[in-house]
């Protein structure tokens, strides 16, 4: 056998591809939080969905979608989800904000946080 056995082998070969340096910074960057920006952009596009999703929402103007958008960030406080994010941003990592930021709907978007933000 010619490739690594074991563990420590593995860990060998791949220091010697990316150097350390670059492993621990792939590693930190993995676990990194969530900004204050990230959480607002998170929540925004969250009330956007549900804005989205509201009956009649495609046959509204403009300005009556923004003011749903604006009864639903109300509305969505009371949604666990929505408020561990406003609360809590500092224990929203970057893997959640990516997905919650690229997520169709609300059921998906509160599916990117463990247990549903509760």
């Amino acid at each position: 056998m010619n490739g690594p056995r074991t563990g420590h082998e593995v860990f060998a070969r791949l220091v010697g591809l990316v150097g350390l340096a670059g492993l621990a910074g792939f590693a930190v960057a993995c676990r990194r939080h969530a900004s204050p920006d990230d959480c607002r952009a998170m929540t925004d596009h969250y009330v956007d969905l549900a804005a989205r999703e509201a009956p009649g929402a495609g046959k509204m103007s403009p300005a009556q979608l923004a003011a749903v958008r604006d009864v639903e960030r109300g509305l969505k406080r009371a949604e666990p989800s929505f408020r561990a994010v406003e609360d809590r941003c500092s224990d929203v990592t970057r893997a959640e904000v990516s997905c919650a930021v690229d997520s169709s709907s609300t059921r998906e978007w509160e599916g990117c946080l463990p247990d549903g933000g509760r």
